[in-house]
Parts: structure tokens; sequence; C-alpha cells
């Protein structure tokens, strides 16, 4: 039985492009609550241009607000895509208010996981809100006619997560039929790319270039079924194609498709093509940090060791057997195992010619070495490797280059950091103020942020303030609610025993600015902060808030547990520590 009145969309599409049923249930929004989408749209006007290029002109470009995902660190969080994400949970929050009508949105089997994130995040909100159980999903077992065959039964799984936290009813019954949907227009590159990938009469090799492409623009959208769709259909592309692949076609398909974008965040670009070989080790490359990314590590090392089995030059394979160490280091806890990785990496990048490209893999791998050792807390051997990444280095001024390079001065400042020597950590973090002062507001946010940490360790309270508050306008310069809410709880956590009545105001602040970005659990913990500062011990609001959240339930069910019993230490035991980082995982849109 459907709602009376019910918003009704249907989200389904052919390809699993990202944004693909986001932008049918936005339009759908919009035209239900004009008045409610549109002021979004002009609010943030970079997020909407991702979501529907071109709509909006002379907006600035998201990544120069937001970071991107980085596949050389294996970091999946995409501060780009959770502000995307955001601002479509927002808008069809604010159209379930202003038209007090539900949302039904029909063939969530086909729709794309990226899209589901965006209404998994309204739902949260939406509790946040008091509008609870106005979005329902319909249509679950139904398949698009494009998908990728390794990732089905994943997706099923992420689809009973997504239920999970949106507190609905899970997709009953087994895999359903393929549906014959027709495919949509391409409106962006990544949908132009999926296009092209299953384009039975475009050429063979231009397919392949398009597949390679498809997991680059996946790899900045997270959209893990897509590069996994585009893995799948590149090998087998080069299987059909066998002894009569011609790789110069591969490059006239590249060409013709690629708008000549690269970024060290993901090194594919027009140099990573090559004979069926090399395109192997680079779709099963794709492969491994996508089931790395969604949790299948086992399945990962069988990808990269895949690759590792074929002949290509030793710079691509050193390249596999740091992303196996990478896997091994941060997410099964294998040091020896990883260092083993390392070394076979070495190995094979010995009695090479000592180019760019040879000293750049050999940095990689030696960082990746030093990381086992820091983990072990072996930090003298860790900082041994990492002056030998920056030897490798030091002469190197490409964008990947420079990348490692940050990397390296930041790693460096957080062994002394570990070894408590702060003194020495600040001295080396400063040393990003020498080598450019233009770095730009969203630098200087991170940057100032654990300076503050640092200072604050160190006993410079007085100073450390004074740099958490330029952290914290340097995101409001930003538009930057999410970090500044972080900023103003470490603030209130810093002053709650000495200055009382100003750590309420910053957590006052705090959780105004959870409510701003829909966060449930970051305006609970605010609140907490705020009732344990006034002495008030009201917990009511606080309670309500922390009971609507569900995307980190280890924790807030501490927090819960201790506001119902009205503890004041076990509601501030529960509360998030500072902390000297200022990247935060984006849990409130990942299912992964």
């Amino acid at each position: 039985m459907l709602p009376a009145r019910a918003i009704e969309v249907d989200a389904g599409v052919a390809l699993p492009v990202a944004f693909g049923g986001l932008r049918k249930i936005l339009q759908a929004c919009e035209d239900a609550a004009p008045e409610a989408v549109r002021p979004l749209a002009r609010q943030r006007p970079s997020e909407w241009n991702r979501l529907f290029p071109g709509s909006i002109q002379g907006a600035p470009d998201l990544t120069d607000l937001a970071l991107t995902p980085s596949e050389r660190r294996l970091h999946r969080e995409s501060e780009e895509i959770f502000w995307i994400l955001n601002l479509a949970a927002r808008a069809i929050v604010e159209t379930l208010r202003v038209s007090g009508r539900p949302l039904v949105i029909h063939g969530a089997g086909e729709c794309d996981l990226v899209s589901l994130r965006a209404v998994m995040r309204a739902a949260e909100w939406g509790r946040l809100e008091q509008l609870e159980g106005r979005i329902l999903l319909t249509g679950w077992n139904v398949r698009r006619p494009h998908y990728a065959a390794c990732f089905e039964e994943r997706r099923r799984a992420f689809l009973d997560s997504l239920c999970e936290r949106m507190r609905t009813a899970r997709p009953g019954g087994g895999v359903g039929p393929v549906s014959g949907r027709a495919l949509e227009p391409a409106v962006d590159l990544e949908g132009r790319y999926l296009r092209h990938v299953v384009d039975d009469e475009a050429p063979l090799e231009h397919r392949i270039a398009a597949a390679v492409l498809a997991i680059r623009g996946c790899f900045f959208t997270t959209n893990y079924e897509g590069a996994l769709l585009a893995a799948e259909r590149g090998l087998a592309l080069l299987d059909a194609a066998g002894d009569a692949l011609a790789p110069a076609r591969v490059l006239e398909g590249w060409d013709a498709l690629d708008t000549g974008f690269t970024t060290p965040a993901i090194e594919i670009d027009r140099t990573s093509l090559g004979d069926a070989e090399e395109l192997r080790v680079l779709f099963e490359r794709g492969i491994g940090v996508v089931h790395v990314f969604t949790g299948q590590h086992d399945e990962a090392l069988e990808a990269f060791g895949r690759g590792l089995e074929r002949r290509a030059p030793p710079e691509r394979l050193a390249h596999l057997h740091m992303f196996r160490a990478l896997t091994r280091t941060k997410r099964l806890a294998q040091m020896p195992d990883a260092r083993a990785e390392v070394e076979a990496g070495l190995k094979l990048l010995e009695g090479t010619r000592e180019t760019g490209l040879r000293l750049l893999h050999e940095a990689w791998l030696r960082n990746v070495y030093a990381l086992t050792y820091f983990l072990e807390k072996k930090l003298d051997l860790a900082q041994e490797q990492e002056k030998l990444a920056m030897r490798c280095v030091g002469d190197l001024h490409d964008a990947s280059a420079t990348h490692l390079k940050i990397n390296l001065i930041s790693n460096a400042s957080y062994l002394q950091e570990t070894a408590r020597n702060y003194p020495a950590s600040i001295a080396i973090w400063r040393r990003f103020e020498k080598i450019s002062e233009n770095w730009g507001a969203n630098f200087a946010k991170h940057h100032r942020y654990r300076l503050a940490a640092l200072q604050m360790a160190n006993g410079e309270r007085e100073a450390a303030v004074s740099s958490y508050t330029e952290a914290y306008e340097c995101a409001g310069q930003l538009g930057d609610p999410l970090h500044q809410q972080v900023i103003a709880a470490d603030l209130g956590l810093h002053l709650l025993d000495a200055q009382p009545a100003t750590a309420a105001q910053w957590f006052s602040r705090a959780a105004e600015h959870g409510r701003v970005t829909g966060d449930p659990l970051r305006v609970a913990q605010s609140l907490a902060g705020q009732v344990l500062a006034e002495g008030s011990r009201d917990w009511t609001e606080a309670l309500r808030c922390a009971n609507a959240s569900t995307t980190t339930p280890a924790e807030t069910e501490p927090l819960v547990q201790a506001l119902s019993r009205g503890d004041a230490e076990a509601v501030r035991k529960a509360l998030p520590r500072a902390r000297s980082k200022l990247n935060r995982p984006f849990d409130a849109v990942n299912l992964y």
C-alpha cells in the first residue's frame, strides 16, 4: 500500500553511473517543492554542478573546496562526495518538510548505490528533524541490464545494511529478473565512459580505453560497482581481442575520450596504457583497490596477485606489491607479510635504470615500509625508511612526487608526536608554512588544526586556542560546517574544566553546525558537552538526537546509555576525544 499524495519517482538506471538515480529523485523533489530545492542549489552551487553539470554558471570547482580519496594511501573517504550527498539529503528532507508529502522511490534494485547512500543520509537527517518514516523504497529485486557480476552478492549485503541504517524493511526474496531498461543519456564524463564500455558498435580498443577512464572516474565518485563493471568488461574485451589487440588503437581511443585530467590521487593517465599484459595489470589493480575499499581484503590480495603474474615493466609490478603491502598493513595488521611485499617490490626495481618513475615507486614502497615499523612502535626504523624515501624524491618535482613529499613531512611530524617530542613535531609541521604562503583556506584549515593539537599537547594553551580559532574561521570561509563542528567541539573539550562558560559557547556552536549537516550523533555529543559545561543536567534533547543516529552504533550506544542514566562522568567518557588530524571518515554517507 503506497501512502496517499506521495511524491513518486522511478530511480532505476540501466548503467551504475554515480548520481544517476539521485538526479531523478532531486528533479522530482524540485517539481514538488521548488521553493525548498532551488535555494539550496544556489547556496551550494559547486555540489549542485556536480549533480547537474553546467546548471549554475561561475561556481567554483568542488576540488577547490574539498578533498578527494587517495588510491596511493588507500583512503576511500571523499569529502567531495560527502558534500554532494549531504546537499542531496538536505534537499530531500526540505522537500518532505515543505510539501508535507512522503517520498516513494521505485526501482531501488536498479538504482546506483551512490545515490542510495544519499537517501540513507536523508532518512537519518529526517529523524533528527522529526520527519521519521517519510521515505519508502520499492522494487528491490529487479536488476538493471548492466552490472558487475563480481559485485552482485556484495551489493545485496550493502542494500541490507542500507535498510538497517534507514530503519526500514529489508529487501525480501531472492535475486530477481534483469530489466529491459534503456540506457539514459550521459550527462557527465563517467556516464559517457560507461556507455562507451557497453557499446557493442564501438571499436573494441576504444571500449578498452573507455573502461580505464571509467575506473578513474568512478574512483572519484566512490562508485565501486561502476568501477568493477568497467574492469570486468575491460578484461573480457582483452580476452576477445587476443593477439589481435592493437595498443595504438587503445591510445587513439584514449585521445578521443580523455579530457587531459591528471592527479596524484589516482595515477591513471595516458602513460598507464600499454600492451595487453600492462592493461590487464591496470584492470586487476582497479579491481583490487575496489575490494579493499569495500572490505574484501582477501579478494583484493588475489586481484593484485593476478596482476603480478603478468609480464609488465618492473615499476608496474612494484606498484602492485605496494598495494598488497598497504592492504596487509592498514587493513589486516600483517606487518611481517607487508614488509615481505615491500622487499619483493624493491627487488623488482633493483638493477633498473634510475629514472624518476623508478625512484618514485621506490619512495612509495619505503613509505609503506616506514608505516609497518611505525605501527609496531619501532620509531627509529620508521624514521630511517622515511629518510630513504625522501632521498628518492628530493629532486623530483612532478605532482606525484610533491604529493609524496607532503606525506613524508607529515609522517615525520607524526613520528615525533608519537615519541612525545612535541617541539620537534611542531617544528617539522611548520615547514609547510615555509613551502608556500598561498596554500589557501582548505590547506590552512587542516594545518592550523593539527598545529593547535600539538601546541595543546606541548602546554601552549593560549597559542593552541588561537590556532584552533584560525582553523575554525578557515572552515567558515569555505562554508564547511562539518569541520567547524569538529573544531568547536574540540575547543569545548579542551576548555571544559578551566573555562566552562567559554566551553559551553563552543559546544553550542558545535551543536548548531551539527544540525546544519543533519548529523544527530554530532548534535547529541555537542549538546551533551554543553550540558556538562553549564551544569544543568537536562539530557532530554541530547538523548533524543542520539537515539536518532544509526551511522556508528559502537560510538552511539555508550552515549545513549550514559544519557539515559543521567551519569555525567559516563557522558564525558562517551564524548569523542580531540585528535591531531582533522580528516574524519565520512561515515554518514559510507556503507562499506
